[in-house]
């Protein structure tokens, strides 16, 4: 199965994509809390985005999950940095959505 999914994705390119999910969650936190901005189109972004890449990230996290099992969790590797970059990401989010 890694296989079937090492062909579809890369490790590297799976850590620039969770690189870019968590940009848009940091871009959303500081619409949402220090810059305010009150502009139609950003709203309409941000509603439209937020749900799609919140499920993406789940993905993204089983998807990394399977590489760094493969990897045996190795630091030096991009499988293991997106895993925890996702998985700090995702509680996060699911940290605002409980304490809110």
């Amino acid at each position: 199965m890694i296989d079937m999914i090492t062909k579809i994705i890369s490790e590297k390119k799976l850590f620039w994509i969770s690189f870019a999910v968590v940009g848009y969650f940091c871009l959303l936190y500081l619409n949402a809390y220090f810059i305010k901005s009150d502009l139609v189109l950003i709203g309409w972004f941000q509603e439209l985005l937020t749900i799609p890449f919140i499920l993406f990230q789940f993905i993204l996290l089983i998807l990394s999950i399977l590489y760094s099992t493969k990897d045996k969790f190795r630091v030096n590797r991009y499988s293991f940095w997106s895993f925890l970059i996702l998985l700090i990401n995702n509680l996060f989010v699911i940290c605002s959505f409980i304490f809110r």
